[in-house]
């Protein structure tokens, strides 16, 4: 991991390309478990950071803010965390008080487990049923249903009994 000039300003979107470059050459872009929490920050996220603390103020040059290497490596340790599926509060407390070099040895560490993982990827194939116009029943390949019939009937008799009274609601009334 090899940062730029310890006295380096960034404004707030030259952080964020500093953040979305430093993830990117560590491996930990992609990181992410689930679709909840967005690989790379943007600048409200840098924003809200800061109001829980979890990121130092930046400096304020005038009305400008300006932000250094140890807001690139917070923000990089709590996305490389965020990896991890660890909670906001839960990194707070793992990074409350982090130097500099452990922010470095954070991220390297995570990175390097990052890069041992086996890519998984889980394909899904989907049948679908033509019911009539309009209507689809959409089931994964090679589906069997573990209810007994009359009670699967009877949440697509449900199903569709909705589908009707919304469709209905639609209609202009004259």
């Amino acid at each position: 991991m090899i940062l730029e000039d310890k006295d380096q300003k960034y404004s707030l979107a030259e952080l964020l390309q500093a953040v979305t470059k430093l993830l990117a050459d560590n491996g930990l872009l992609d990181a992410q478990q689930d679709n909840r929490v967005s690989a790379a920050p943007d600048a409200r996220t840098i924003r809200y950071y800061t109001s829980l603390g979890l990121l130092d103020r930046p400096n304020l040059i005038g009305r400008q803010a300006y932000y250094g290497k140890r807001h690139l490596l917070q923000i990089g340790a709590i996305k490389a965390l965020q990896g991890l599926s660890l909670p906001l509060s839960e990194i707070q407390a793992k990074l409350y008080g982090c130097s500099e070099n452990e922010l470095i040895a954070i991220l390297t560490n995570i990175a390097k487990e990052q890069a041992k993982r086996p890519v998984t990827i889980h394909l899904v194939r989907w049948q679908e049923v033509n019911i009539e116009p309009g209507l689809k029943i959409l089931a994964e390949d090679g589906w069997t249903t573990s209810q007994n019939l009359d009670s699967l009937m009877e949440k697509i008799k449900t199903t569709l009994s909705a589908l009707s009274n919304i469709s209905l609601e639609k209609e202009p009334k004259n």
